[in-house]
């Protein structure tokens, strides 16, 4: 059992990346979250869907998957004021770059595969682009959780090595399910130390409530009617 971090009771939890399959899901999805004890949850490419049930506080966000530079520049023109949280999935190392550099991204994400990732996780350059940036780096459960033993035994060295990375730059890390079904959540202490598997130095519930809510908050500020500038606001 989990027991690092503050007063579990204090804290408020948000599992920042849901995906659901359809729609339709997306009611069963918001009870189950409640059900593990989160106060929020992010719902993956669902625009407006705060207030889709009472009691949970439900936050709009989009995986962008650009092919190129130039794709997610693009994209992130397209988007970003639409969605509260805009995450990159990296699938080369320039479009990893790019987004860890810019202030539009909020996340970024990599592959769950551990030969890709190899050639595109995330590096020490890209956690000092990142840290500049503000921008956060992203573990998912799912991840984890899908692997079988031969594939998981390649997958957790580099993640030790990206987690690292993040903490050698006081890159934010976020902990997130990933789970396209509900089956595949887990509540807050579950998905903590299911990360002891990585690091058991971090504290991984911050990464389930403080730094995500950070994150949020400080989007929905600048998505505000009137926002000029962090604290400055035309009214």
């Amino acid at each position: 059992m989990y027991e690092g971090g503050a007063d579990f009771s204090m804290r408020t939890f948000v599992d920042l990346h849901l995906k659901p399959g359809a729609p339709s899901e997306v009611a069963l999805i918001l009870e189950t979250a409640e059900i593990l004890g989160f106060s929020g949850v992010a719902i993956t490419n669902i625009r407006d869907s705060r207030g889709a049930r009472q009691g949970i506080d439900v936050i709009s966000r989009i995986d962008l998957k650009p092919r190129n530079q130039r794709d997610l520049t693009s994209s992130l023109n397209r988007v970003r004021r639409r969605y509260e949280i805009v995450s990159v999935e990296c699938a080369s190392k320039p479009v990893a770059r790019q987004a860890a550099k810019d202030h539009r991204v909020d996340i970024l994400n990599f592959s769950a595969s551990a030969s890709i990732r190899r050639k595109v996780g995330f590096d020490h350059q890209e956690a000092s682009l990142a840290s500049g940036a503000n921008c956060a780096y992203e573990v998912n459960a799912c991840d984890i959780l899908g692997q079988g033993p031969l594939a998981l035994s390649r997958l957790l060295p580099i993640l030790r090595r990206e987690v690292e990375n993040a903490r050698r730059y006081d890159v934010p890390v976020v902990l997130s399910s990933g789970a396209v079904d509900p089956l595949l959540m887990r509540g807050p202490r579950d998905l903590a130390a299911l990360m002891g598997l990585i690091d058991r130095e971090i504290d991984w519930l911050d990464s389930v409530s403080t730094n995500p809510w950070k994150i949020v908050e400080r989007n929905r500020e600048k998505l505000s009617t009137g926002f000029v500038v962090p604290g400055v606001k035309v009214v």
